[in-house]
This record gives structure tokens, sequence and C-alpha cells, in this order.
């Protein structure tokens, strides 16, 4: 039987990148560790409450929640729970028991709403992480970290972990090229599938596109951005090359650019992520994509991302195969989905990944 890990899922993150976590103190090992998940539950609960570092209490009162509107409605704090996120396959379906685990998810249930939050490993490259621990004990590398909480809340839950894991968070910033080529990974999922119909299931699961151009104050100073919207009826249109971009043999942000370049006399270039003929200097850009919205996903360069999948059961168990024992198949759009979600939360851990050596 196999799960999926709705948590990630259907969700509006906040990304921080994370330096390796240090442990070595009290614990050997922190994934796969029930002692350590429960005790760091317990510290992060009693700083919430304000049962102990009452003085490094930022606007949290004695309730656990914030003493400012954002939080005034939650309620009290009725528990915290540290889990660990079991390794999962491009369709984000969990392995096989013993494999390890390849994250936590840290879930903050108060009286009215619960907050959640999941520090990540690579998944393709969790067996280096095991290898890793068994040979820097008391080290966890976790780079990527995904926050759903008010911004009172997640100052304490980041302040937290740096005091108590020696860690340095920072915001995750995603430059507009990043974001385009994150667009070219999902629909590259969906299109080199194999699958009959791809680019029709692919239009079903994007739905609206909608990019928001951002303009330098050099040369639009009255202008913040500018939304273009392809809606659902013409991104086929731009995947197959039917003209609507004039580009049989370009891509979906290719066609993109003919089209806004012959009917708008923009002359964008998605790759670089702002204006062509600048040779990728992002001093000169002063125009790029600030932010990628579709039924899919939707990615921000202030460092928000949220993975969507329009999953039919309401439960986590699917069929692994003939031998399943659920009733829950997923279907050929659901796999796609989910293997295109899986590539786009890849290429983020990875980029989390390539700066963990810049920070502390």
């Amino acid at each position: 039987m196999s799960q999926i890990p709705h948590h990630i899922l259907n969700t509006s993150w906040t990304l921080h990148r994370l330096s390796p976590l240090h442990h070595n103190e009290e614990f050997q090992t922190l994934l796969d560790n029930p002692t350590a998940f429960n005790t760091y539950a317990a510290r992060l609960r009693d700083q919430l409450t304000g049962d102990v570092l009452s003085g490094l209490q930022t606007s949290l009162g004695a309730s656990g929640v914030a003493e400012d509107d954002t939080l005034s409605k939650t309620g009290a704090l009725r528990s915290c729970t540290w889990e660990g996120i079991p390794r999962f396959d491009d369709t984000f379906t969990s392995e096989n028991e013993g494999q390890g685990q390849t994250g936590i998810l840290i879930i903050l249930s108060y009286e009215n709403t619960t907050y959640k939050a999941a520090l990540l490993a690579s998944p393709n490259n969790q067996q280096n992480q095991i290898k890793t621990q068994n040979t820097r004990k008391g080290v966890t590398s976790l780079p990527l970290l995904l926050t759903r909480t008010p911004t009172p809340l997640r100052q304490t839950l980041l302040s937290f972990l740096s005091a108590t894991f020696d860690t340095y968070p920072s915001p995750l910033r995603l430059p507009a090229s990043f974001m385009c080529a994150g667009l070219d990974t999902y629909v590259n999922t969906f299109l080199s599938s194999g699958v009959r119909d791809a680019a029709g299931i692919l239009q079903d699961a994007m739905r609206d596109v909608q990019l928001t151009l951002a303009f330098s104050g050099a040369v639009a100073p009255s202008l913040r951005s500018l939304g273009v919207a392809v809606p659902k009826g013409s991104v086929g249109g731009f995947l197959r090359g039917n003209g609507a971009g004039g580009d049989d043999g370009g891509s979906f942000l290719g066609r993109l650019e003919g089209y806004l370049e012959r009917h708008l006399a923009m002359n964008l270039d998605f790759g670089n992520g702002g204006m062509s003929g600048n040779g990728g200097d992002l001093a000169k850009q002063h125009v790029r994509v600030s932010k990628i919205a579709c039924g899919g996903f939707v990615i921000g360069s202030e460092g928000r991302m949220k993975l969507s999948a329009d999953l039919r059961w309401q439960g986590d168990d699917i069929k692994d195969g003939d031998d399943g024992q659920s009733s829950q198949v997923l279907s050929e759009k659901e796999r796609l989905e989910l293997r295109a979600s899986y590539a786009f939360l890849l290429g983020v851990l990875r980029r989390a990944v390539a700066g963990e050596g810049q920070m502390k």
C-alpha cells in the first residue's frame, strides 16, 4: 500500500534555504529518530506557549498566538508534532518501508486552524543523504524549508531552528530564468511522456496560464507590473504550435515570445527572464517575469510556491498495481500531474542545494 504526501501538494508555501542542521550535542541522527522528533517538538511547543525562553518571544502571547490581527482568531495552541516524511518517487508515492526519510513535517494545530512547515532533503540524493549521516554523525542537510504560517509565527520558527540547530535560514529568491525553466520542465514532463494526447491532458491540467511582468522604474516609473494571460482555450495552440506563436518547432514560452513580439511589439526573452539583446546582463534587464501561475503550479520571485494536483480520492491510499489492496487508482492525468509536480519540486530543491555552500 502506498501513500501520497498530500501535505506538500495544494498548499501555498513560503521558501527558505537552510544551512546544515547540527544536533550532535544531543542526537547523532535526526531523520528516522522519533525520540529526537518528540524532543524538539516539545521544545518548540514550549517556546510557542511561552513556558520557556520567554525572553525570546517576539509577538507571541501566552496562548501561543500573535497579539495582532493575523493570529488573533487562531485560538490556543493544542499540539505541536514533528513527523518524518518518507521517501517518494516521481508520482509522489511513498516508497517501501525502511528506505529512510526525506524530510521533516512540522504541524502546529491551533483551536481554529492548522499551520505547517516542511524541511526537505533532495529525494534523488536520499541515498547519499543516508551515507552522509553515517559518516557525519550529528549533522543533517535539509536545505529546503517550506512554511505555511503567518509572518510572526514563521519568524519564531526560524529563530527556533537557528538557535537549536545552529542553522542559517535565508529567503530563497527565484530569478525569472529559473521560473521560466520551471514552466518548461512542467510542460516537457507531459509532452515527453509518450502518453496519447499528452498535450490535451496538459492543457486540461494547466488551464489558464498567467505571467506577471515587472518593470524597473528606469523604463516605466508609473508601471509596476503587467499581466499576460493565456486562456485555457488558447493554451493548446501555444503547446502544439498551431499558428498561435508562428513557431511550430519552438517551446511554449518561445511561441509566446513570438506572439508578444508580433502583436504587442514586446521583444521579450523568457530564457533570460527579461528583454532580449542584453546578453543576460541582469543590470540591463528592465523587464522580467516575477510570477507564473497556472492550474499546475504557482511560482513567485519573492520565494512563493504552490504545486497543485487535482486528485479525485479523499484519502491517502492508492493502488500500486495489480497486487494493490486499495480501490484507488491513479488516472493518467493524475499520474502526469504528480510527475510534473515532482520534477518542479526537484528543481527548487536543487536550487536550494546549490546555494548551501554559500551559507554559514
